[in-house]
């Protein structure tokens, strides 16, 4: 299992950790999974495309907005969701069947990407999305649970500014490994064991 969580993406040291996993991208495939709700969500568009592109990594872009059942989606070696509103998300991948696949997937091995709620999604649940109104459940989702991929909760865009949001929501969830990350800071999970990037 390996998964590289983030708030923001491929940026500095985050970018040369994954780089540094992989001998070479030359016969590896990636899957882009996004959504577009908004015509201004192009914008992030661009900069994922940029940043895989910058390191020679060729991908297939998934729009789990618009796609309704991906049963035949092919394996990939690279699997990078985008981020996003989480309730959103987390509901798309249910109805495509994509949260089926990549929870298959990241067992076998493949090599999973999260960006801010594609971070938040593996946990145990999703409930992290809303600290501080960030993330509004505009879709009423009633069942929160996560991927489950690791038991990590994962707190992405972590600032002083909302640090007493996040204490008390550690406080809630006593007993659990709450993880915050700034913008510039990832985490790397490999069967169990912990990096801290950033």
């Amino acid at each position: 299992m390996k998964l590289l969580l983030t708030s923001t993406g491929l940026k500095n040291d985050i970018k040369e950790f994954f780089v540094s996993c992989f001998e070479n991208f030359e016969n590896k495939r990636a899957c882009l999974v996004h959504t577009v709700r908004e015509e201004s969500d192009w914008q992030w568009m661009e900069s994922y495309d940029q940043e895989l592109k910058s390191i020679g990594l060729a991908y297939d872009a998934i729009n789990i907005s618009v796609d309704k059942n991906l049963a035949g989606l092919p394996e990939y070696d690279i699997y990078y969701v985008c981020g996003g509103n989480t309730f959103y998300i987390l509901d798309r991948m249910r109805k495509t069947g994509l949260d089926r696949i990549l929870i298959e997937a990241v067992r076998k091995g493949k090599f999973y990407i999260g960006v801010s709620a594609g971070a938040i999604i593996v946990g145990p649940d999703i409930e992290a999305a809303g600290i501080g109104n960030a993330d509004i459940n505009d879709v009423h989702l009633s069942d929160l649970t996560g991927l489950r991929l690791t038991e990590h909760i994962i707190t992405p865009h972590y600032s002083v500014e909302e640090e007493k949001d996040v204490q008390d929501f550690r406080e809630k969830r006593k007993g659990e490994s709450v993880i915050a990350l700034t913008d510039d800071q990832a985490v790397f999970i490999e069967n169990g064991k912990i990096t801290k990037i950033g």
